[in-house]
């Protein structure tokens, strides 16, 4: 920020955590609230096998009876953790895309599917038995008339008119790279890092628990706390530098049979330094792994650096913005993801960053709920813990 020409306030820290502890909350009625949440309904006699989408995260976690939350894919793939087998995971998303269908395109009966054709989007570095059980789901289960299967990066390029890209995909759980040259996907260029916007919102809140955020609460294993986060980074989180100063925010807390509580709180850097921490990892698996340039004489060159490894002991000065080295010591400590160390250099730190993060992904992925709602079911369990 110094070095940027940016005036820092040197006490802005302190007046954050001060007015975080001090500012009490405020209690609305459920009936003065004009946004309040329409809750999933669940009858006591005759209750459904399952819910699917928003429904599914709008279930109270007290519900009669009690439903266990399930999310077939994960990172772009099917999550064979949380299933026994993949007859589940073939069910679920079986049932997923016959209410997307009802709710959604409003086909009632299943029997005029065989009147429509499917485009099917599947990830670049796709497996043979994901593409194999959506095609099976597809043909034999919905009986769909035609079905066409075809890689994300090269709709993007088609929908965009592009002959020649590189096509950064920024989910929820991954983060996926692939260059398309004439319609085709250059295989060497494709990447896929299990890293996405769930990561923000887990080191944004973490940041902002350890500044005495009011709401000291929050788990995002309940799902409207999962909610709650995502709507806050969505709203604060930035990537301009211009807004890093103490600044007052609210939101409000809504939960299920209690009254809205509304939040006042206050942000400094956090805003920036939660998505800093993502976009620094980023940057430097894509100036290590791949390189794509356009030759004057329309011919397209792929350079890959063969030593540039996250894990492996070479690894090259990533070309990262000026800003984001200045940030990488205080991404490390404030995230709390490595222990801060003086005399540790900024690329070092880096793979480090890294590595940990490809390491305990699985563990700090299952610990939150990170998918989006179109591909989430709850079904009726009786241990839903």
């Amino acid at each position: 920020m110094r070095n940027n020409r940016k005036r820092v306030q040197p006490n802005s820290k302190e007046q954050v955590i001060n007015y975080n502890r001090r500012t009490p909350p405020e209690t609305i009625s459920e009936h003065n609230d004009p946004n309040r949440i329409e809750w999933t309904e669940v009858p006591r006699r005759d209750a459904p096998d399952f819910f699917t989408g928003q429904e599914a995260l709008r279930i109270p976690e007290e519900s009669n009876p009690r439903y266990k939350l399930f999310w077939p894919i994960r990172s772009g793939t099917f999550n064979e953790k949380d299933y026994r087998d993949r007859n589940q995971i073939y069910h679920d998303i079986s049932k997923i895309f016959e209410e997307a269908f009802r709710s959604q395109i409003g086909i009632q009966n299943l029997k005029e599917l065989a009147n429509y054709n499917c485009v099917f989007i599947i990830p670049d570095l796709y497996e043979r038995v994901y593409v194999t059980m959506i095609l099976d789901i597809l043909i034999r289960d919905l009986s769909l008339g035609k079905v066409c299967l075809q890689q994300e990066s090269l709709s993007a390029t088609f929908g965009a008119g592009y002959s020649i890209s590189c096509i950064v995909d920024i989910g929820a759980q991954k983060t996926s790279i692939c260059c398309v040259d004439e319609g085709l996907c250059i295989e060497d260029s494709r990447v896929n890092l299990k890293m996405g916007g769930a990561d923000v919102t887990e080191t944004f809140i973490k940041m902002m628990l350890f500044d005495h955020f009011p709401y000291q609460d929050m788990n995002l294993k309940r799902r409207y706390d999962f909610l709650l986060a995502e709507e806050l980074k969505q709203k604060y989180c930035t990537m301009n530098d211009a807004d890093i100063t103490p600044q007052a925010w609210e939101f409000h807390l809504r939960a299920f049979g209690q009254d809205t509580t509304k939040y006042f709180f206050k942000t400094y850097d956090e805003p920036m330094l939660a998505p800093m921490v993502r976009r620094s990892v980023l940057l430097a698996y894509m100036s290590a792994n791949v390189s794509f340039s356009r030759a004057s004489s329309s011919q397209q060159s792929l350079t890959t650096h063969k030593n540039s490894s996250v894990d492996g002991k070479s690894f090259p000065d990533p070309s990262i913005s000026m800003t984001a080295r200045q940030m990488i010591p205080s991404l490390l400590h404030r995230s709390q993801l490595l222990k801060p160390q003086r005399d540790v250099p900024q690329r070092t730190a880096l793979r480090r960053l890294a590595t940990l993060l490809k390491s305990n992904q699985r563990q700090a992925v299952h610990n939150s709920i990170v998918c989006s709602a179109d591909s989430t079911i709850v079904r009726s369990h009786p241990d839903p813990r």
